[in-house]
């Protein structure tokens, strides 16, 4: 009798042993499979723009995010899908969700030590587009002088898309 409640007790300790291991490495596969499907969520969204369907661009980019946090993905790649999701959602017309990919884009780029100056300035671009001159104004002031100057020389490189007529701004 003692012998058998010895062995039970030597399998429920293995058991135990054992179990954080399992769940270890279904995480990691997890984790694996995150990162590629946000790969792929990219790639769509990339389509998408490219035909100017920018709804769903967005929908793909905010996907993608969505996936590279679960699977703890690096901050600048989550960085560069809310700048992307929120050059769609501008396209789209949806400033508000536009305005909130290119906040947490300069946030998460100033946290991993990346530049957000593409970020900004399209923040800047997308304010003056709806005419809100006193919110654009008050982004280059966050920016401080010398960076807001720095801004103008990243003209040639990035502007917000155009897409269908966003009517009048509100």
């Amino acid at each position: 009798m003692r012998y058998s409640g010895a062995m039970s007790t030597l399998r429920l300790f293995r058991s135990c042993l054992v179990l954080p291991l399992v769940l270890m490495a279904l995480n990691a596969c997890s984790t694996q499979i995150e990162l590629r499907t946000a790969a792929q969520q990219e790639q769509f969204a990339l389509e998408a723009a490219s035909q100017g369907d920018w709804t769903q661009a967005m929908r793909s980019y905010e996907s993608a995010v969505e996936n590279v946090e679960l699977g703890h993905g690096d901050l600048a790649w989550q960085a560069r899908l809310h700048h992307q999701a929120g050059r769609a959602a501008s396209g789209a017309c949806r400033y508000d969700a536009a305005e909130f990919h290119f906040r947490a884009a300069i946030a998460l780029a100033k946290r991993s030590k990346q530049s957000s100056a593409f970020s900004y300035k399209a923040l800047i671009e997308q304010y003056e587009r709806q005419g809100k001159a006193t919110e654009a104004l008050a982004v280059h002031n966050e920016l401080g002088f010398h960076h807001s100057r720095a801004l103008g020389a990243l003209a040639d490189f990035e502007s917000l898309p155009v897409g269908k007529s966003c009517g009048v701004p509100r």
